[in-house]
């Protein structure tokens, strides 16, 4: 199982730090830290057992970044399965490899970011949850929480599934002793944010205004799953609520108890009211993805379950949605069609899947990155260029390199800075979109009148 999956990811850990803003913040934060020794987070309210360890690696380059999250992606699905078996599931190790194929679960592993590190440590906790080893529980727990901190949620479902009402005392006793042990870990692990930052380390960045609705759900569903493995989960839900009360195998050797059942039921609600308070990236419903697959295996057949998972293998490889968008799109095949949703053009390929899509947007994004600094180099008058979701892949890149002596990257920048730079000689410039961008970030409409395209 680790060798499949591991094995799976190395064709595409290469394409630098990954196509996400915050993946290649991670890297310009573990930079900063290497570089003065004060530990810096990536975002609030931080992440800092992955950023750490980043920052003791610094220089290793991304094929080692991404490589770990590769490797954390496999101990998730050798996890997932361990946790199937123990339930007597007969199909465990289908299963695993199932949740490790899932679109955003395989493209969250070959790029740098925190979502499998986070799950990998949830996943070992809940094994030693049912394996009544509190403290481990709540050791890998603290540790999960370190990577992300919306994993505190999971000891309700520990909870749900660990309280007896007939022996409260012991089962108060239980809950106890992982919320301890997670605390601590916890605690430890953020102690460097809370000793720079204070209390005011706990929140988070929602700079921009709410999606459009049929983003917000295309992300949570195709996003996640993929088209085939979604149009799967649909027709066989269909199918098991019509064969509902006349299902007659059951594919646990051992009917697993009721409360975990519950407890599924629960960390997919928990996680999608999560997503919801700030939905902008699919990988935010990883933590739902594994017991989303535990309830079907409780509820359908044999051969559907085995169709479930060759579904979510395959919805990784085929039937690609994405922006055509040629700076931060992907390519796609002649077969592709072409629509418009929400004011973006998007293209459905059925000879290209969501891996080789988020592959081939990362290249291009690159490539545009490089040509951005190019042009920086070649600039002899002072310049400020306006950045905004490109800022982190541009200052990363740029280590080494030495700039240009008036060129200046921003994120994003207020209109009295604007006039600040102005009054300095400087040209205001942004990249495309990020006019639009830096307007919605402090909520005005005045960088057309201060700025130009660069």
């Amino acid at each position: 199982m680790f060798l499949l999956v591991f094995v799976s990811r190395l064709p595409f850990l290469s394409a630098g730090y990954g196509v996400e803003e915050d993946s290649w913040g991670i890297a310009l934060a573990a930079f900063h830290t290497k570089l003065t020794g004060i530990y810096e987070p990536s975002r609030f309210p931080g992440h800092p057992v992955q950023e750490l360890i980043y920052s003791a690696l610094w220089g290793c380059g991304p094929v080692i970044y991404n490589g770990l999250c590769a490797f954390f992606s496999a101990i998730a699905a050798v996890f997932f399965a361990l946790i199937l078996q123990h339930l007597r599931f007969r199909h465990f190790f289908l299963a695993g490899l199932a949740f490790a194929f899932v679109p955003v679960v395989y493209i969250s592993s070959t790029y740098t970011i925190d979502f499998m590190w986070s799950e990998a440590f949830v996943l070992i906790s809940f094994y030693f949850v049912l394996r009544e080893k509190y403290f481990l529980a709540g050791l890998f727990l603290g540790l999960a929480v370190g990577c992300r901190i919306t994993c505190g949620v999971m000891l309700l479902p520990y909870a749900l599934i660990l309280w007896q009402q007939h022996a409260w005392k012991e089962s108060s006793w239980r809950i106890f002793k992982i919320a301890v042990a997670m605390g601590i870990v916890a605690v430890l692990a953020f102690l460097p944010v809370i000793l720079q930052f204070g209390s005011s380390f706990f929140m988070y960045y929602d700079q921009f205004p709410y999606p459009p609705i049929t983003k917000v759900l295309y992300k949570m569903t195709l996003g996640v799953f993929g088209f085939v493995g979604m149009a799967a989960l649909c027709f066989l839900t269909v199918a098991a609520m019509r064969s509902r009360g006349r299902q007659t195998e059951s594919l646990f050797k051992t009917a697993p108890d009721k409360k975990i059942l519950w407890a599924c039921c629960m960390i997919i609600v928990l996680y999608i009211i999560s997503y919801f308070r700030l939905p902008q990236k699919s990988g935010y419903m990883i933590p739902a993805v594994p017991f989303v697959i535990m309830l079907f295996a409780y509820y359908l057949n044999s051969v559907q379950f085995r169709l479930l998972c060759y579904a979510m293998v395959i919805s990784s490889f085929i039937c690609s949605i994405n922006l055509t968008d040629k700076l931060r799109g992907a390519e796609h095949s002649g077969a592709a069609v072409t629509f418009r949703v929400s004011g973006q053009e998007i293209f459905f390929d059925p000879f290209s899947g969501p891996v080789i899509s988020d592959y081939s947007k990362r290249k291009q994004k690159m490539d545009y990155t490089h040509e951005v600094i190019l042009k920086a180099l070649q600039t002899d008058k002072k310049t400020v260029v306006i950045a905004g979701w490109w800022y982190n892949e541009i200052m990363v890149t740029c280590i080494g390199i030495p700039s240009g002596p008036g060129i200046v990257f921003e994120p994003y920048i207020p209109e009295d800075k604007m006039k600040e730079y102005a009054a300095k000689g400087y040209s205001v410039t942004y990249l495309p979109e990020q006019n639009i961008y830096n307007d919605l970030m402090y909520k005005m409409k005045y960088t057309d009148e201060h700025a130009v395209p660069f």
